[in-house]
């Protein structure tokens, strides 16, 4: 008999972005994300407005999203990461368009990984196996 996992899963992770247009450019220009825009109507505060995101649905489902934060709601300091095949081209792409560099690519214990800094202060991870 097969055990079924109930464990929680991420499946979702959205940032609060003081300037939507600014942030998803940087996002998409720093790190090649294809974010889509659009926009949501309705009372929950969690799903409604303006927002861009990705979904990457080979494998496990995940979603990222930007959303215009309410005043003085900006996400702050919070850290995501991302998986790449290749980190120094990844990197230079980043450094190109002007990412804050927190630290150049080095050995870790998983692989090899960058951190940057976005326009809100949160701090972006590439990271790629060894």
């Amino acid at each position: 008999m097969n055990a079924v996992d109930t464990s929680p899963r991420l499946v979702t992770v959205v940032l609060s972005v003081s300037d939507l247009e600014r942030s998803a450019a940087f996002y998409a220009e720093a790190f090649g994300l294809d974010l889509h825009a659009s926009d949501h109507a309705g009372d929950d505060e969690w799903t409604r407005g303006a927002h861009a995101a990705i979904s990457w649905t080979d494998g496990a489902f995940v979603h990222f999203a930007l959303s215009a934060a309410r005043p003085d709601r900006a996400t702050r300091n919070a850290q995501v990461a991302f998986g790449v095949t290749d980190l120094d081209d990844a990197h230079r792409r980043a450094v190109d368009a002007g990412a804050e560099v927190l630290h150049p690519p080095r050995p870790q214990p998983w692989g090899r990984s960058a951190r940057y800094r976005d326009p809100d202060g949160n701090v972006v991870e590439l990271t790629a196996p060894t």
